[in-house]
């Protein structure tokens, strides 16, 4: 009761409405799709692109999505309204990635035209373009701070380059080499080591520094399509072209689990902002959201019975951020 835990008779109480934790996927439907993680309830369908839609991601406030298309566009959506707010155009190709900075004041495009690009959110307008690499841009991400970016290109490479060095940049901080195609790259929470996923069947991490390759996590059975960091940066989450996304150790590179479950390739996979959960997305047209801890698939999002799920591959999936 609530005598129990000191609260008077009497006593006003407030009664805090938290907002749902919502899941979002992006797919070779053409559309974006808002789901409530808990019950796998489909509440929004954003439709608006042209061709594939290769990635989305919230704001960090949550209040918006950005979403990249086949269609050599990135739209950007009120979550509540479902409303296009605004179109980025300029890219020669297909933008196969977009993401927000750390403040959500500027975007980040990557493109098969080989360049990444800047926007301005306000305005729309494009700030700075990065021409780091000699094939097509497949990912890009913000450092903490806002003023480092990384790019993975199918020319085998990773690149670290400053978002404060001109309107248009050939100059890269460092360069992470695979072997073949890196699908993608990201930044450590504490900044400090970088993490690659490449179609050479390998994950890697890197001092950010040195460029020294620290651990190699291993595919035996397909190219490695994702890869992220946990929350507190101690696991190191992979989705694989096998059918399954994988958990390991950042700390050894030791195997923890392995999460089967889809009927085809796992494009990505992603923590929740607890770290507690993970979602996937696979080309069976289904995400699926999992116990980290016990491996347990918590629930499927579409599917062949599901009312409002995606027509064709899912892409890309992610939680809501914490607010």
């Amino acid at each position: 009761s609530l005598a129990d835990i000191g609260v008077a008779a009497g006593s006003q109480l407030t009664l805090v409405v938290l907002p749902p934790s919502f899941v979002l996927t992006a797919s070779a439907d053409k559309t974006a799709k808002l789901w409530i993680a808990a019950s796998g309830d489909c509440v929004r369908t954003l439709e608006g692109h042209r061709r594939r839609v290769h990635s989305a991601v919230f704001s960090p406030d949550g209040q918006e999505v950005l979403t990249a298309s086949q269609d050599k566009t990135a739209k950007l959506w009120s979550v509540w309204s479902g409303e296009c707010l605004h179109t980025f155009k300029g890219h020669a190709g297909p933008v196969l990635s977009a993401t927000f900075s750390p403040d959500g004041q500027v975007v980040l495009t990557a493109s098969s035209d080989h360049t990444a690009k800047l926007w301005s959110v306000a305005s729309g307008a494009s700030l700075q373009t990065f021409e780091c690499h000699v094939g097509p841009v497949l990912s890009g991400f913000f450092s903490a701070d806002g003023k480092a970016v990384l790019t993975s290109s199918s020319d085998g490479t990773a690149k670290l380059s400053s978002t404060v060095s001109g309107e248009r940049s050939c100059e890269c901080l460092s360069t992470f080499r695979h072997g073949r195609r890196v699908f993608s790259a990201a930044f450590s929470p504490d900044g400090q080591k970088v993490l690659t996923a490449s179609s050479d069947n390998h994950a890697k991490l890197w001092n950010i520094v040195s460029g020294v390759c620290l651990l190699t996590f291993t595919s035996y059975c397909g190219p490695v399509t994702s890869a992220v960091f946990s929350p507190d940066g101690q696991q190191v989450l992979t989705s694989v072209c096998d059918g399954t996304a994988k958990l390991w150790s950042a700390a050894s590179g030791d195997l923890l689990h392995s999460f089967e479950g889809h009927l085809a390739h796992v494009f990505s996979a992603a923590f929740s902002p607890n770290g507690r959960e993970m979602v996937t997305a696979s080309g069976d047209f289904t995400a699926k959201l999992w116990n980290v801890a016990t491996g347990d698939c918590l629930r499927t999002l579409g599917g062949h019975d599901s009312l409002g799920g995606h027509t064709d591959d899912v892409l890309s999936a992610v939680f809501s951020p914490a607010i």
